[in-house]
């Protein structure tokens, strides 16, 4: 699906959501030659047009359409944009900015109070732009070992293809470990009607936490486990809603499950799957402004008729199917 290309577009936009969710200083006595949504809308611009501290530093002293979009007299110092970027994008400040960007796509009528369907996936991402196979062959990098990297999950919207939430970890993991943490931050923040999970978040505890705790129709398909038995049949189905999701999967509803598999690879073919950030706290910032950046492209991408069909065909499915 489309985002939008326009970096004055996308830094005006990324400018207004920073003014409705920060305020212009973060103290009174502070030099006040910068305002916080300024700041942020350098990190956004940053991020969408791929660049580190000082490319975006060169950018703005040669573009000087974008600093009259932006409203800057001067340029930020790289240094100014990595303080900013520190403290701008610690977890509270980012989740703040996120309701702010979807607050914008409800007033744009992209996204309603309620989401009639999400779906939950996760992704691991690389720490350098080294690949597996290039450090097994090169032997000045052998002692090297991906035991571990940054592992990404989120719940999106399936239809607007918004990322709702987003939360960070280290991987490898089962999906299964994020997975209620994840639901939970999405739905204080977005109601959700249906919820569609890979076999990965197929347990019972997860179903009964979604379906009795937060209301949300959870839509994940029943695998067989452990080895295969002797005489050769399936082993039995232990749960009420493992059993319920064997004998009445709704296939049709749990086709749109592929659209979180479709965002996270925009997310990777926008911004890229290895991260430039090297220490652990500075990764977790860069992904977040990656799901910041990403939701403010989709706010601003043209909409499709489309759109409203399959907003219509899922609401559909969901009352057909009341008991599931």
């Amino acid at each position: 699906m489309e985002t939008s290309k326009s970096t004055l577009t996308v830094a005006r936009e990324a400018l207004k959501a920073g003014q409705e969710s920060l305020s212009d200083y973060r103290h009174p006595k502070s030099p006040h030659k910068f305002t916080q949504p300024q700041l942020f809308a350098c990190l956004v611009i940053k991020e969408f047009r791929r660049l580190d501290y000082r490319g975006i530093w060169v950018l703005l002293a040669e573009w000087s359409e974008l600093r009259n979009v932006l409203g800057l007299n001067k340029v930020p110092h790289f240094t100014t944009l990595w303080a900013a970027g520190k403290r701008l994008l610690a977890k509270a400040k980012a989740q703040a900015l996120l309701d702010g960007v979807l607050h914008r796509c409800r007033q744009a009528k992209i996204l309603g109070k309620r989401t009639p369907l999400a779906a939950i996936d996760s992704t691991g991402l690389e720490t350098r732009h080294v690949s597996a196979y290039y450090t097994q062959r090169c032997q000045r990098h052998q002692g090297h070992h991906k035991s571990r990297y940054p592992k990404l999950s989120v719940v999106a919207d399936t239809v607007k293809q918004l990322i709702l939430r987003g939360v960070v970890d280290r991987g490898p993991t089962l999906d299964i470990t994020e997975a209620q943490a994840t639901v939970q931050e999405t739905v204080s923040h977005q109601p959700l009607g249906a919820l569609l999970g890979d076999p990965g978040y197929e347990a019972e505890g997860f179903h009964r936490f979604c379906r009795e705790e937060l209301k949300i129709r959870s839509i994940i398909p029943t695998t067989d486990r452990g080895r295969p038995r002797a005489d050769g049949q399936p082993h039995a189905v232990r749960g009420h809603y493992r059993k319920l999701m064997k004998s009445h999967f709704p296939k049709v509803l749990y086709g749109q499950r592929w659209q979180a598999e479709t965002i996270i690879s925009m997310l990777k073919r926008n911004f890229g799957s290895a991260l430039r950030a090297r220490s652990y706290h500075s990764q977790n910032r860069e992904i977040r402004l990656r799901i910041l950046t990403h939701d403010l492209g989709i706010l601003l991408r043209p909409l499709r008729q489309v759109m409203s069909h399959q907003v219509t065909a899922c609401s559909i499915q969901s009352r057909t199917h009341p008991i599931l």
